[in-house]
């Protein structure tokens, strides 16, 4: 505490006189620098065994040397964030000094020279950009425009459900808080949704799948516990009446552990789905191993399915063969369906993962067909076909 009354604070330093464009890009690196000491504090938070609390109480000091230097490098490249701001101000690259709170339009226009928004810099393969450089600032993607008001509804929010106990989530909740929940749950449902109606992910598809499960599953968590604390804490200090606390605490301590909550540590579903994803490292499609009857090979219903394919793309593949499953379950509302169509498509579609393309090739895949020991292509096992032609 010594130190700091004797040594005036960074900010407190003239400006450097520098031309315009390097003032811009010492600000940027100062930038860059507390973006990557942010994520050099979640890694510690997350791994470090509690060194650095998530949620520091309040005027409680650092108690260990860890966070002592990640409290002191914060502070002072705050300094150093004023300092290189007034020093970019100085050298007219700004004509104002930038604000964030209750800041002027130009004040604005000041932090995005400086500071451009985005990731960059922080993330795998980011990049810095130069001065003058113009990028779209990024912008809230469910703007709150409205909140809703008076009691909490009998009547549940449903995405789907009818009846007279719910009440459909969507229009009422657009540009709400929540809105962006119910948002997102639709996209969500869409990706389930269109496993059906036009199956056919690639490895690399499923792979990326699973990396954004995992970050869900960790933000999620983030937002289950973030409202259910809100509520906790408007009940603990009466701004929250007429509601059942009991069951309120028990349903709440119930969904923390469904999720996978232990008291101050970083729930395990997201880790879990990271281990998904490590194993799942250096996987291949494979050829569809050979259909156990004479439809492998029958090459006139094979032209039939396949025949006009010949340049199409692997999600054009993907969508006629979404097309032909649905009118194959339409079908079979009258007559018996026949699925063979489909497995020709389902066939190519993983002939064009196997073989990495994105345009199919009628004769290369009827010779992979034919002769799959001569593909050079990985060859898949036997796997059960259900009736109806699902897999």
């Amino acid at each position: 505490m010594s130190r700091r009354k004797t040594l005036p604070r960074v900010s407190e330093h003239r400006p450097a006189e520098v031309p315009s464009t390097v003032a811009v890009m010492m600000a940027r690196q100062i930038n860059a620098a507390h973006l990557h000491l942010s994520a050099f504090r979640d890694l510690v938070q997350k791994y470090g065994d509690g060194l650095v609390p998530e949620w520091p109480k309040l005027g409680q000091a650092p108690d260990n040397p860890v966070d002592q230097a990640l409290s002191e490098a914060s502070r002072l490249l705050y300094e150093l964030r004023e300092w290189s701001s007034h020093t970019a101000h100085a050298s007219g690259a700004v004509s104002v000094l930038p604000e964030i709170i209750a800041a002027s339009e130009e004040q604005l226009r000041a932090e995005a020279v400086l500071y451009p928004p985005g990731g960059w810099c922080a993330l795998p393969d980011g990049t810095m950009p130069p001065p003058g450089e113009e990028r779209q600032e990024e912008s809230a993607e469910y703007p709150v425009t409205t909140q809703l008001l008076g009691p909490v509804p009998e009547k549940r929010y449903s995405a789907r459900a009818s009846g007279r106990s719910v009440q459909r989530a969507l229009p009422a909740v657009t540009d709400t808080p929540a809105g962006a929940v119910w948002e997102a749950e639709r996209a969500l449902h869409g990706f389930v949704c269109q496993h059906w109606e036009a199956p056919g992910d690639t490895p690399a598809d499923l792979a990326a799948a699973v990396d954004g499960l995992d970050e869900l599953a960790d933000t999620f968590t983030s937002a289950c516990t973030y409202t259910l604390g809100e509520i906790k804490r408007r009940l603990d200090e009466g701004l929250l009446v007429d509601v059942d606390e009991p069951a309120f605490a028990e349903a709440a301590a119930a969904v923390r552990e469904q999720l996978g909550i232990e008291p101050d540590r970083v729930p395990k579903l997201a880790y879990a789905l990271s281990r998904v994803r490590q194993a799942m490292t250096g996987g291949r499609a494979a050829l569809p191993s050979v259909i156990g009857d004479a439809r492998a090979f029958d090459a006139p219903a094979q032209a039939r399915a396949l025949g006009a394919l010949d340049g199409k793309t692997l999600t054009e593949v993907r969508r006629e063969l979404g097309r032909e499953r649905h009118w194959q379950r339409h079908r079979s509302k009258t007559r018996m369906p026949d699925y063979t169509a489909a497995d020709w498509l389902r066939r190519a579609m993983h002939w064009m993962h196997a073989a990495g393309v994105n345009a199919y090739d009628h004769g290369t895949h009827l010779a992979a067909e034919r002769h799959p020991e001569r593909s050079g292509l990985p060859i898949g096992t036997p796997a059960v076909i259900e009736d109806g032609g699902e897999r």
